[in-house]
This record gives structure tokens, C-alpha cells and sequence, in this order.
């Protein structure tokens, strides 16, 4: 046992990516060139109009002392803007909203500031592994419920909440990794259960600008108008291909609100002002990027998908993220992890296993859209060429 590790975190099983992840690193050391659809890592640029509005922020020397954990006034004003502007969601940037680090950084830190030790947190299993384990950073219960599908989870959920007293659902949609969406009425039913249960609905928002077919994800926040019960976290990653900026929010109930800005004063300084100014200016004035991306992201995935069901793999219909969701033929016998080392091994592509995002993923695997076309169907010929040599 490492005697500068407390039990929490000996606890925390090894990183069930990290076989893939050094199995990559290994194969790069010898030359080979993989093509990694495993690591959702946006290859996507950011916009140029924000680029150039951090270099120049950056040039003013005031902006380069602290700034306030809470983001500039302007950026969650900008942010504010957005949600009427899109949602029709009236906010208030003073208590409404407060910047975070990032959606893992500003999920953890809310759960931390609302959760007691023991109260249960349901998540949703698969999920993306954060969902899982800032729950337990938090001093939580956390109570796993099969998502793969809309209804059952539905389902699941209120099972769950007959049995148990819970603290607050952690939920996101459109999902990573299974793509699944939901519309307005989903969320009407869901607030409508945490009215009766008295619990907090958070919903990890991160995939709502990247969208296909004209089919807008809804905001959980336009079910809940009076934001009684919910929080929304928001992120510029993905839709405005801003990966490494770490700019997001937390959205929502002023108590759940105030209560994050509180710890966070007592954590961070918030993100460099540049960035948040650069930032105000995507969200302002570049309301057409994300659509940009998601036409690349789009192609990509008629692309995979076209491959992938030609081959026996059972992709999941679905009209948002940068992901592609598939279940295993058979013959693969249901091992997430195996198909996955062995893919990576011989033919040089890097996809994740669906047993890394909870038990109920296994069978499946996830494809990261993070390759351009042309890198994509070479994977695909070599998806192909390995599938069939078993």
C-alpha cells in the first residue's frame, strides 16, 4: 500500500484504459502508426477568431494576475445570452451560473459541495468514468442503473427510487458512450420524479452542440423553469472543439450553485482571464461553429457506421455526439477488452471497450470520431481485415 495514498483512493481500481493506453504508447516507441479512436480527444481546431482573442488578451498585462473562481461577469453573462438565446432559459449570471475548469472539475466539486457522506447518488452504468467515481470523492453511495436504452433506464430509475431515499441523479444526454438522446418530455418526467423524491438532477451536458439532422438536444433547465431541482454542465470542449481551454459551467439551482462557488473560492483563482475572454467571444459571436463541427462529425460517422454494420456490428442510431456506439457480433463472445487489445495489436487502431464505462457496457465498444475521413476508412479496411481473421 502506498503510505501517502488514503483508502479512497487505494480503493479506485486501476484505469481499465490504461492496458490500451500503454499498449498505444508501446507501439508508438517502435514506430507503428496508430490511428486512436479510443481517446475522444478533438482533432478539430479551434475557432481562429478565438485564437487570435487569446493572444491578444494575453498581450495585456492586467490580465495576467488572478482572476475570480466564479469566471468574469462577462463570460457568464455570455453564457446566460446562450441559454436564452437557444433554450429560451431565463438566467441569472449572478446566481445561476458559475464557471468551472472543465466538466470533470466542476461536476466533482458540485458533488462535493451538495453531497453528505452516505447519501446515494444514482449514476447512469455504462457511463463516462468520472460519473462514477466523483460520486465516491464526494463521500457518496453511488447506486449503478443499466442505461442502454431510453425506457429501461427509465424504468430502472424509478424501481430505484421506491427503494431508496436519494440525495441527487447524475444523468447526461445526449450519452456518452452510448449516444442515446432524449427529448423535452423525458427531462418533464424526470423533474417531475424529483418533485415527488426531492432530489437534485444534474445532467452533464457536454455533448448538446454537436447534433445531426437538424434534431437540437433539449436542456434539461427548460423542464424545470423555477430550477428547483436541476443543474446543467455546460462545456465549450466538444461543440466549439475546445478541448484543452477547459471552460465550462455549472447551470442551474441558485442553492447548488452557491453552494460550488463557495468551495471553489477556497480552491481556485478560476481559469486564466485570457482564455475566459477569448471564450465569451466564441459564445457571443460564433453560434455557427459548433454546427460546423458537427457536419464533420456527422460524415465521420455515416462513414464508420456504414463499415461497421456491413460487418455484423449493431451500431446504435443516433442524431448527436462525436462517438460511435457498437455491440460485438457474437462471435467475439461478449469481451470488450480482448477485441480491444487484440484489434490494437493487429491492425493498429485503438478503439475503447465498453466494459470501461461500467459492466453493462460490456459487449460493446466505443468509437471516438477524432480521425478525418481518410484516417477513418483505413481504420475501418484494417477493422475489417482483423474481424475477419479470427
Amino acid at each position: 500500500m502506498n503510505k501517502y495514498s488514503n483508502k479512497l483512493i487505494e480503493n479506485f481500481p486501476d484505469y481499465l484504459f490504461n492496458k490500451i493506453n500503454e499498449q498505444k504508447l508501446n507501439l508508438r516507441q517502435i514506430g507503428e502508426d496508430i490511428i486512436d479512436l479510443g481517446y475522444g480527444n478533438p482533432d478539430i481546431p479551434s475557432h481562429e477568431l478565438v485564437v487570435q482573442k487569446l493572444i491578444e488578451s494575453a498581450q495585456i498585462k492586467k490580465n495576467h494576475k488572478y482572476s475570480v473562481s466564479k469566471g468574469i461577469h462577462g463570460l457568464r453573462n455570455a453564457i446566460s445570452k446562450k441559454y436564452l438565446r437557444e433554450y429560451g432559459i431565463n438566467l441569472d449570471p449572478g446566481i445561476n451560473i458559475v464557471n468551472t475548469i472543465g466538466s470533470k472539475e466542476g461536476l466533482t466539486h458540485l458533488l462535493m459541495s451538495v453531497i453528505n457522506k452516505g447519501d446515494n447518488v444514482i449514476v447512469q452504468d455504462p457511463s463516462y468514468p468520472i460519473h462514477h467515481y466523483a460520486p465516491l470523492i464526494a463521500g457518496a453511495n453511488v447506486i449503478k442503473i443499466e442505461c442502454l436504452s431510453i425506457d429501461g433506464f427509465m424504468n430502472n430509475l424509478k424501481k430505484s427510487l421506491k427503494n431508496e431515499k436519494v440525495k441527487v441523479v447524475l444523468i447526461s444526454f445526449p450519452h456518452n458512450p452510448t449516444t442515446l438522446t432524449v427529448n423535452q418530455e423525458f427531462y418533464d418526467e424526470l423533474v417531475e420524479l424529483a418533485k415527488i423524491y426531492n432530489f437534485l438532477l444534474i445532467n452533464d451536458f457536454a455533448y448538446s452542440d454537436i447534433y445531426f439532422n437538424e434534431v437540437k438536444p433539449p436542456s434539461l433547465l427548460k423542464s424545470d423553469p423555477e430550477l428547483e431541482h436541476c443543474v446543467e454542465l455546460y462545456s465549450l470542449t466538444k461543440g466549439y472543439s475546445m478541448a484543452g481551454w477547459r471552460v465550462g459551467f455549472a447551470i442551474g439551482n441558485e442553492n447548488a450553485i452557491t453552494s460550488l462557488t463557495k468551495l471553489k473560492s477556497y480552491i481556485d483563482y478560476g481559469t486564466f482571464q485570457p482564455i475566459q475572454i477569448a471564450s465569451t467571444v466564441a459564445i457571443n459571436d460564433l453560434d455557427d461553429y459548433p454546427k460546423e463541427v458537427s457536419s464533420i462529425y456527422s460524415e465521420r460517422r455515416l462513414l464508420a457506421t456504414e463499415y461497421l454494420t456491413k460487418y455484423g456490428f449493431e451500431v446504435q442510431e443516433s442524431t448527436a455526439t462525436m462517438f460511435v456506439w457498437a455491440k460485438l457480433p457474437k462471435k467475439y463472445n461478449n469481451d470488450s477488452m480482448k477485441f480491444s487489445i487484440d484489434l490494437l495489436s493487429k491492425s493498429n487502431v485503438a478503439v475503447s471497450p465498453g466494459l470501461g464505462f461500467g459492466k453493462f457496457g460490456e459487449g460493446y465498444i466505443r468509437l471516438a470520431l477524432v480521425e478525418n475521413k481518410q484516417r477513418i476508412r483505413q481504420a475501418m479496411k484494417n477493422f475489417v481485415k482483423t474481424s475477419n481473421s479470427d
